[in-house]
């Protein structure tokens, strides 16, 4: 089940599919969702502006921007690149004998 390992079902490729991002949008049809969506959610604006002061390329991108707003929205789809398989840590000691 681990991902680096030789033989998992990651390097037998069964999960191609998480690679694969389903949801997107059409940038002339988000525009006016994202600009409602930096009105309504004040740490959404603060996120973005905060990105925009350290990155000099995506404040000069629109379209960079637009895709920050998307990835940071609800819209996004949260299961991609998203490994389908959980492990479970436990702190408590099997006893084997």
């Amino acid at each position: 089940m681990e991902p680096q390992g030789v033989d998992s079902y990651f390097a037998w490729n069964f999960f191609d599919s998480i690679f694969d991002e389903k949801e997107y949008y059409s940038p002339y049809v988000f525009e006016d969702v994202a600009a409602e969506l930096l009105k309504k959610q004040p740490a959404l604006r603060q996120k973005l502006d905060e990105a925009k002061a350290k990155d000099p390329a995506l404040a000069k991108s629109a379209s960079a921007q637009l895709n920050f707003v998307y990835r940071n929205s609800p819209y996004f789809e949260k299961t991609y690149l998203r490994y389908p398989v959980a492990r479970l840590l436990t702190d408590t000691k099997l006893d084997l004998k």
